[in-house]
């Protein structure tokens, strides 16, 4: 089926300044600021001082996944302590938008994948000036090579890790996941309240040095609903083998490490349309975001 191409162009001079992974920053850096201002305004003012102050939680798409069972059984008069309606109207974009764009939510607006994805970038900006951190995380990256070896497998397990929470949050009618999630443990930070989430945040964050996203690419329940649900969306990437020639940079800069150089369409569940491949590829048209079926 014929698609629609609606890539960008090459920018020169002052465009530069648009170029897409340069909006997607902005994006970004705007989702983790709204964040960050209404957890400090909640830690401030706390819910009393009415919608604008509310918890940074009630944002939170996947509480909206936790919470929904016990909204849907009781015609909607009750939540999960902690979840609001508010959990469930985000989760509704955040699925119509996976729907529409695939799973651009992760990669241009979630603001703990940014998070990741700044400190991998702030690992290879000291790794590129510092000779001696270079080896250090090169040391670590070998050391963990029987993992890399692993990578298709433990992939999957943030499929298990939804299924767990799912099936213990309906069973308890208790939010089992919120004491371990990192997210939650982000927020937490601003209220000073520390707990098993906070350690899972460090070695989230510490991982993020050695290795790009990890909690996206091995833990994410959220992720998993999402990328699912993407796998129906029209606007793909997609590679003109005719132009296609076969340098495999999309490969080495995919943060989420999607094969890029031998798809028609990149159709991976881990693709979370941030681009950089289209941005990266040396080949005019070669990598372009389209829209169509199949």
């Amino acid at each position: 089926m014929a698609t629609q191409s609606i890539a960008r162009r090459k920018p020169t001079g002052l465009e530069r300044v648009f170029q897409v992974q340069n909006l997607r920053t902005l994006a970004q850096l705007f989702f983790a600021g709204f964040i960050l201002y209404t957890a400090i305004v909640h830690r401030i003012v706390g819910e009393g001082g009415g919608t604008m102050t509310a918890s940074a939680e009630a944002y939170c798409p996947f509480g909206g996944i936790e919470g929904l069972y016990k909204y849907l059984t009781s015609s909607g008069t009750s939540f999960l302590q902690h979840t609001h309606l508010a959990n469930i109207v985000v989760l509704l974009a955040v699925l119509l938008t996976a729907v529409l764009t695939k799973s651009a939510f992760c990669g241009w607006i979630c603001p703990f994948g940014a998070i990741q994805e700044w400190i991998g970038n702030l690992s290879a900006w000291l790794q590129r000036r510092f000779t001696f951190l270079k080896r250090g995380v090169a040391a670590v990256r070998r050391l963990s090579a029987p993992l890399v070896k692993l990578e298709r497998w433990l992939r999957y397990f943030k499929y298990v890790v939804l299924v767990l929470i799912l099936y213990g949050t309906i069973t308890s009618g208790v939010m089992i996941f919120r004491d371990y999630d990192p997210y939650a443990a982000l927020l937490n930070l601003v209220e000073l309240s520390f707990g098993l989430g906070t350690v899972a945040l460090a070695v989230t964050l510490v991982a993020s040095f050695f290795t790009e996203r990890p909690w996206c690419k091995y833990a994410c329940p959220l992720g998993a609903i999402v990328g699912l649900v993407g796998k129906v969306s029209p606007i793909k990437v997609e590679r003109d083998a005719n132009l296609c020639i076969d340098c495999k940079l999309c490969d080495r800069k995919c943060p989420l490490n999607v094969t890029v150089s031998t798809a028609r369409r990149v159709n991976s569940v881990e693709c979370n349309n941030c681009l950089i491949c289209t941005e990266v590829c040396p080949k005019a048209g070669a990598l372009e975001l389209k829209v169509g079926l199949g």
